[in-house]
């Protein structure tokens, strides 16, 4: 594979997230810890919302700053029963101190602010995740954690539902090894994804020739043009989940 077609492909990886059909439901989930205070903001798309408890009260589709507003204590409800905040052992309670409404790319989300307080100030932050883990196993909650000048990104899932951050130490590492692993598992579970890859990958093991499709004669080029798609592919992926997490 010549250099520019690897870099075709490393550009269709990265567009393949807008190009695709689907787009998985996520949240976005912004928390900050100074002492033993907990602020944050949480974005939860209004389809998933209407899915799950119902605020399209006349059934027309469009959800309106009334219903949205008239059903806010019900979202507080149902958000803040499925995330937990602990910290030496104990709860830390928060609730909800304010509703919002924006657009996000793939359309719009109630924004609820929330804030509370541990029983000591905060080393370590254990969060438990379980929003739409019922009703959707591919929902994600794409996490920003802050405290002091350091920033934490981390990706919630009904498999990884509950972790654990220790406040002072952030490591670049882990984060790079948490969106990889869930950039091969985004790819894994999407048949959409699994097409596309096979789109850029036959043509590494397959040439054309005397009108049919005949093997590549040798195995180690067709190995690292197939390393070098499936690479680009899942780094792309990757991206776009921290990317997410860090808007």
């Amino acid at each position: 594979m010549t250099a520019a077609r690897v870099l075709v492909a490393a550009f269709l990886a990265l567009a393949a997230s807008g190009a695709l059909a689907h787009k998985p439901s996520d949240s976005y989930l912004a928390i900050r810890v100074e002492g033993a205070n907990v602020s944050g903001q949480w974005d939860i798309a209004l389809r998933d919302l209407d899915f799950a408890i119902g605020i399209d009260d006349n059934g027309d589709g469009d959800i309106t700053w009334g219903e949205l507003k008239a059903h806010q204590h019900d979202i507080a409800a149902y958000a803040l029963a499925r995330l937990k905040l602990r910290s030496g052992g104990a709860d830390c309670a928060v609730h909800a101190t304010e509703f919002l409404a924006d657009n996000h790319s793939d359309g719009a989300y109630s924004v609820m602010r929330f804030a509370g307080a541990c029983p000591a100030e905060a080393e370590t932050i254990e969060i438990g995740y379980s929003l739409f883990a019922d009703l959707d196993p591919q929902h994600k909650g794409l996490l920003r954690l802050e405290h002091g000048a350091g920033t934490r990104t981390g990706i919630f899932s009904p498999e990884r539902a509950t972790q654990s951050f220790e406040l002072e130490k952030i490591s670049a590492f882990a984060q790079f090894f948490d969106y990889a692993r869930e950039g091969v598992w985004h790819i894994w579970i999407g048949f959409d994804h699994i097409l596309f890859l096979l789109s850029l990958l036959l043509p590494a093991v397959l040439v054309f020739g005397s009108g049919r499709w005949l093997a590549v004669e040798r195995f180690a080029p067709a190995f690292w043009d197939v390393f070098k798609i499936v690479t680009s592919f899942t780094v792309a992926h990757s991206i776009t989940l921290s990317l997410a997490a860090l808007a």
